[in-house]
């Protein structure tokens, strides 16, 4: 490296906000060994102009112009956009050194503002460029609620930079994703929205993105987008937060090129496109100074890597040291999210439907119809919700410091409790009647495996008032005859001044009391006569399937996902856990717990599920939702309820047992095959486990 571009870098490089302002804006710089990776993978021949409209300190255009270099490509602009003024000083300051007394050198020009706006401003120097490699912005909804981000305004803003880029026959695709995203989306899917459409017919876009977006609800908008308007060439998986520690995600990074609009009759020619592939690169792929330099000779091992993936690129998965490519079915993609999508308001307003399309078969992410048996048809699969099975989230109180207690003496009428430390572990008689047990952690599924009930205890406080509240229990007597229910009696004294201290304390830092908390206040409910009888605010609403379910799974997992039957149906689940159920009586809760559990749903969540920092999967209910399952027979479901009876973590020839069957049910006319396939899902699941724990 030259001093002199060692110095620039080494400057930009101390340019770090504090941590709380970082995450305020979402920050976290690609770094020059995750830009070189992305620029030699997305740059073509064809390559003239560069954008990074969030370009941060600058670290992905300083990649993209050392590529150029590298590679002798002549580029004619290079180009950012970076919301935080000093941020952008620094990039600009950047930029300005690296091409300085460059013969022939791009212009370029940094712009200090929200990249929304300067779209929509039109201060770009192009309205659209020929590759634009970027970072977006990682902020949960919740942050952007706490900074006095509007969602409506980040949306109206992308709305506006839509118009004014004129996108042609595919503006009503791009319209309804941006209208169509949902409110609880973090920032990346409006920013990703907006790279995406600066990209020229022709062009690639290149992106740095947590993996959260092939599973989360919100982000169907992107990968339908992408589906239609791109054809993705690389999806390149990082090891479970090594890139990015602080972020707590794995980081994908994901080239894709342009496609000509759907209504042209002409093939966009692609001379450098080779066949699509998922590549995951692993920590021993990586050196001191290259994520990939372990695998590959120098001097530049990024560019040989690239190189590498276009030469060999096939139908087949290929491995080196450290990196393994598999290949990325567009058509797969593209009809697993159509299928996923269908439902959704703004497509059915997109697609001129009322209705979303029946399915006949299950939408198989591509990541799992990799490892199925050739020729599998989709009809032999189902979803969970073809199959009658709901999926949920359990109990949230609002307020577990007040509504948790702990059984200490149980039996007879009463029960003495332990409260909360925010109520100083104080012991008292309660009785039984208003305490329910719950599953709240995941330590509560090792004593319900053992036929025990967990310690812990929800206060359902619907059948108590307290003595002053009496007067309006008294006063809806009729409203409670109406509703074919007993009206509540006065709390015992004890209890009564704990709800009354719990409504003078403070629960969060908001210093708010607990009755005004969000999730506690909208307990309180007016009597409407004849119709709804009175609730207070330390009355739970009634508890729903989801809080009562026949299976539960923790949402947080370190090892492989486990779920357990809930052999107490009165056993309310906390909302740490995934919910499952059968309205109908056509599984049982051990023929669930015995699904759930096959290495076949098992494989799934492991590549269906987020990986999070620290070597957890989190697992929600939208993600068991994506399953894809055997279509099983009656004789097969009462099978699955026998084993499921039997099924402990330990319990190898019962699992082995659950394995066949279900395996057998795709293979059922290739003979042996049913055992091959379990130990290849067993093998990729415990691959998945063990590389998010590195």
């Amino acid at each position: 490296m030259h001093p002199q571009v060692e110095a620039i870098r080494a400057v930009a490089s101390r340019h770090r906000l504090p941590n709380a302002q970082r995450k305020q804006l979402g920050q976290h710089f690609s770094g020059m060994q995750v830009g070189r990776l992305l620029a030699h993978l997305a740059m073509g021949e064809d390559t003239r102009t560069v954008l990074d409209p969030m370009a941060g300190s600058g670290d992905l255009l300083d990649a993209a112009w050392e590529t150029a270099s590298e590679r002798g490509l002549a580029l004619d602009r290079l180009d950012g956009v970076e919301i935080h003024r000093p941020t952008a000083v620094v990039c600009r300051d950047r930029l300005r050194g690296l091409l300085a007394g460059v013969p022939n050198a791009p212009a370029s020009e940094v712009v200090a503002t929200n990249a929304f706006d300067a779209v929509a401003d039109g201060d770009l120097a192009e309205n659209q460029y020929d590759l634009v490699i970027t970072n977006p912005p990682y902020v949960r909804y919740q942050g952007r609620a706490n900074q006095g981000i509007c969602d409506h305004a980040v949306r109206c803003q992308l709305q506006r930079a839509l118009a004014r880029l004129q996108i042609g026959p595919d503006a009503p695709l791009w319209r309804a994703a941006a209208g169509g995203y949902s409110g609880l989306a973090d920032l990346s899917v409006p920013a990703w929205l907006l790279a995406a459409s600066l990209v020229r017919v022709g062009g690639r876009l290149a992106v740095v993105v947590p993996a959260t977006w092939r599973s989360r609800d919100y982000a169907d908008v992107i990968r339908f987008l992408m589906s239609h308007c791109f054809a993705i060439e690389r999806v390149v998986e990082g090891p479970r937060s090594a890139w990015f520690p602080d972020a707590l995600v794995c980081t994908h990074l994901v080239v894709a090129r342009r496609r000509l609009p759907a209504s042209s009759n002409n093939d966009m020619p692609t001379p450098e496109q080779s066949q699509p592939a998922w590549v995951r690169i692993g920590a021993p792929a990586a050196t001191a100074g290259s994520l990939v330099g372990a695998s590959f000779r120098g001097p530049c091992f990024e560019r040989r890597f690239a190189t590498w993936l276009k030469k060999g690129s096939g139908s087949a998965a290929r491995h080196r040291l450290g990196i393994a490519v598999s290949p990325f079915d567009l058509a797969t993609e593209r009809k697993a999210i159509d299928q996923q999508v269908a439902g959704k308001r703004w497509h059915r307003q997109l697609s001129g439907t009322r209705d979303a399309p029946p399915q006949s078969g299950a939408s198989v992410p591509s990541e799992f119809a990799e490892l199925l048996p050739g020729g599998t048809p989709s009809h032999a699969l189902t979803s969970l919700a073809q199959a009658g099975i709901a999926v949920g989230q359990g109990l949230r109180t609002g307020c577990n410091a007040f509504f948790y207690v702990t059984a200490v003496e149980c039996g007879g009428a009463d029960t003495v409790i332990e409260t909360a430390p925010l109520f100083g572990r104080g012991r008292f008689a309660v009785p039984t009647a208003a305490l329910r047990p719950v599953i709240h952690r995941q330590a509560d599924l090792a004593r319900l495996e053992e036929g025990l009930l967990p310690s812990c205890r929800v206060l359902d406080l619907r059948p108590f008032a307290l003595p002053e509240d009496m007067a309006a229990v008294s006063a809806a007597e009729s409203t409670y005859r109406a509703c074919g229910e007993e009206a509540p009696r006065t709390m015992p004294p004890d209890l009564s001044e704990y709800v009354r201290t719990a409504a003078r304390t403070a629960a969060d830092r908001t210093a708010k009391p607990i009755p005004r908390l969000s999730a506690v206040r909208t307990n309180e409910r007016p009597c409407r006569p004849g119709r709804a009888k009175p609730r207070f605010w330390y009355m739970l609403p009634d508890f729903a399937p989801r809080h009562l379910p026949a299976v539960a799974i923790p949402r947080v997992n370190h090892g492989l996902p486990w779920a357990e039957a809930n052999r107490h149906r009165r056993l309310l689940v906390d909302a740490n856990f995934a919910t499952v159920w059968a309205p109908g009586r056509a599984w049982t809760p051990y023929a669930l717990k015995a699904l759930l559990n096959s290495t076949w749903c098992r494989a799934a969540m492991e590549l269906l599920c987020t990986p999070m920092g620290g070597g957890a999967l989190k697992v929600e209910a939208t993600h068991l939702r994506r399953l894809p399952l055997p279509r099983l027979s009656n004789e097969q479901r009462a099978a699955l309820t026998t084993a499921g009876k039997q099924l402990t973590r330990n319990a190898t020839a019962t699992q082995a047992f659950i394995d066949e069957l279900v395996c057998g049910t795709v293979c059922a006319d290739k003979p042996g095959l049913a055992a091959k396939l379990s130990d290849a899902l067993r093998q990729r699941a415990t691959e998945l486990a063990n590389a998010r724990r590195a």
